[in-house]
């Protein structure tokens, strides 16, 4: 049987995703095996992926669900943590704003982390509003800001807003 690339990744993720149980390991099944070798795989991806420190903390675990779980809980929170970060996040762009011995450029990549890790927390930023975000941050540039939002912000990117700003 041929297995595609698509259904070898879906597998591998499954096995991270969801716990699987060998009743008994001396006599495997196909399935068993799969299993094995799929998580060996997903175990493999995730070392590649992090450095010794972060290792340290889920080498004692043996399947890649397990691994996955403690790395959200290390580094994603639970849930209350989730939402506390969220509120957090969403207090500092309200109050963001641009330093006095701060660059345009510098700046704008202080706000795009905020907005990033608010998207990474599953909150929906749009571009317009991070376009928008950036424009009333600056201090010295009314015209041109009128003039950037007489244009609209829905069909252009934040980068080529702080590129027409520059």
């Amino acid at each position: 049987m041929k297995m595609y690339l698509g259904s070898i990744n879906d597998k591998v993720w499954d096995v991270v995703e969801n716990e699987f149980v060998i009743i008994d390991p001396t006599n495997l099944t196909n399935n068993d095996k799969s299993n094995k070798q799929c998580n060996t795989m997903a175990l493999n991806a995730i070392y590649n992926g992090i450095d010794s420190k972060v290792f340290e903390q889920i080498n004692d675990l043996k399947k890649a669900s397990e691994v996955w779980v403690r790395l959200e809980e290390t580094y994603g929170g639970t849930s209350m943590v989730k939402s506390s970060k969220l509120y957090m996040l969403k207090d500092k762009l309200s109050n963001f704003k641009m330093k006095d011995d701060e660059s345009i450029p510098e700046m704008f990549y202080r706000l795009q982390v905020i907005i990033n890790y608010l998207k990474n927390l599953g909150e929906k930023v749009k571009d317009e509003d991070f376009s928008h975000n950036f424009l009333m941050c600056l201090p010295r540039f009314k015209i041109l800001r009128t003039i950037i939002f007489r244009g609209g912000l829905k069909d252009i990117t934040p980068n080529e807003v702080l590129g027409d700003v520059m």
